[in-house]
């Protein structure tokens, strides 16, 4: 676990580094340096320098002039610009000022970088992005990459954040247990996914049930069924409509549960009587707007660990007599327009504070929110991680589907829900290559024996 500091607090851990931590910071800062020097075909980094990061920078340059690259050191408070042409700039500019506007002196510096179209190392935050929320000011500074040692700063991965620090370079700032605010990164997933013996079975490997899918939305169900055998279910059983169940012909791992042509309450009996062993439920992915409010009651009363998303939530917005049933063991996964109708509050004000308000609300609830978002917050009102893996291309349908399968398969193991809205969101937003590395034999299905039996040459 890497921790997320408030501007404030931040300072105050950069100036409480001790000196094995201060070194490895500047040996961090000038391996990327030289990385993006040879990349950029530049002979000299410029670190520009305000508030705590004076020290750092120092030692920093000075390992630069070891290796015989030059390296020049700039102070806002003592020093004037110096031309910055050719340079690879070193923003060095954090300062918890908390004001929401720029002391003249350090715009000025800020609009030199933007101008000058150097590429740009930036330390703890781009200069001109809110450390605390993300806002960006109109003259933030556009980093490649950007070192951050003690932790992070939460500006980092809210709002403009994640489009102007470029790729995140962590040094330091791991603890063994924080009950607030933190990074969810590769360490945490390999911990929640320990390796599975070679004696398991799947009965060992947990029974879920999802329900799912509607004439409409047929592929909203094979993708979170697929996605939850791919996160290591033993056994799925997927209640859907008929013309659902014979698509599931193309997963034949999964085992459809009929209920009829539609989803409506005279319709739910059905998946509420194959609620009775399993160990976990997703609900919602692409049911449409028939009334499954009978079967969410259900769900919720049985006190399985339950994930409940898309039309699910919708579902839940309207009956409000539902909350009260929520506990510890459901996990829920809107976007911010369902975080909207469940609370109330506008689509404007779910944006400005997301790590708040999933806080809050997974405190008011009693369950686990994930909030998704370019960087998820997940949070069960104790604990809040912000996931930020993942890019742009999961901007698109499905997405949401494949998540409540793998949070479902992940639940059906005996993960804690919480923990498995971690993971799930992680895995979600990694690489297919990290994903597979993390999940290895979790993942394969009985037509994968088949396919590669089939592919191999006599």
């Amino acid at each position: 676990m890497r921790r997320i500091l408030s501007a404030r607090e931040y300072e105050s851990a950069l100036l409480s580094l001790s000196y094995d931590e201060l070194r490895q910071a500047a040996i961090a800062f000038a391996k990327a340096a030289g990385e993006m020097m040879g990349q950029h075909g530049l002979d000299r980094t410029l670190f520009l320098c305000a508030g705590p990061f004076g020290p750092l920078a120092k030692q920093a340059a000075e390992r630069l002039g070891s290796s015989g690259k030059r390296a020049d050191v700039c102070e806002i408070v003592k020093d004037e610009l110096p031309d910055l042409t050719g340079s690879l700039i070193c923003d060095c500019l954090f300062e918890p000022t908390g004001s929401g506007t720029l002391p003249a002196k350090r715009r000025a510096w800020i609009e030199a970088i933007a101008i000058s179209g150097c590429p740009v190392l930036s330390a703890a935050v781009p200069a001109g992005l809110d450390p605390d929320t993300g806002r960006a000011d109109a003259l933030a500074v556009q980093a490649r990459i950007t070192v951050s040692p003690a932790g992070y700063l939460p500006g980092l991965f809210l709002h403009d954040g994640l489009d102007h620090c470029g790729g995140i370079r962590p040094v330091g700032g791991e603890t063994e247990t924080v009950d607030d605010l933190y990074r969810f990164e590769v360490a945490d997933a390999k911990r929640l996914l320990p390796p599975r013996k070679r004696t398991a079975h799947k009965g060992d490997s947990g029974k879920a049930l999802l329900c799912v899918g509607s004439p409409q939305y047929v592929g909203a169900a094979l993708l979170s069924a697929r996605a939850c055998l791919a996160a290591g279910c033993g056994i799925l059983f997927v209640a859907c409509p008929d013309v659902v169940r014979t698509a599931l012909v193309r997963l034949p791992e999964a085992i459809g549960i009929p209920v009829g042509t539609d989803w409506d309450g005279a319709r739910c009996p059905v998946a509420i009587q194959a609620l009775a062993g399993k160990q976990a439920v997703g609900l919602g992915c692409g049911v449409g707007r028939g009334d499954v409010s009978p079967l969410l009651e259900a769900v919720l009363r049985s006190g399985l660990p339950a994930v409940v998303d898309a039309d699910g939530l919708n579902c839940l917005s309207r009956h409000p007599e539902l909350y009260p049933l929520l506990h510890e063991g459901v996990v829920l996964t809107p976007h911010p327009g369902e975080m909207s109708r469940l609370t109330g509050l506008s689509a404007e004000e779910v944006l400005d504070d997301p790590v708040s308000l999933a806080r809050r609300y997974a405190g008011i609830w009693g369950c686990t929110v994930l909030l998704k978002g370019a960087a998820t917050v997940v949070s069960d009102g104790k604990r809040t991680c912000i996931v930020a893996e993942g890019n742009a291309g999961l901007g698109k349908g499905g997405s949401g589907d494949v998540l409540t399968g793998i949070i479902t398969g992940l639940l059906s193991q005996g993960v804690e829900p919480y923990h498995g809205a971690c993971l799930g969101s992680y895995l979600l937003g990694t690489s297919a290559d990290k994903a597979f590395d993390l999940l290895r034999e979790r993942m394969l299905r009985a037509t994968n024996v088949i396919e590669a039996l089939e592919d191999r040459e006599p």
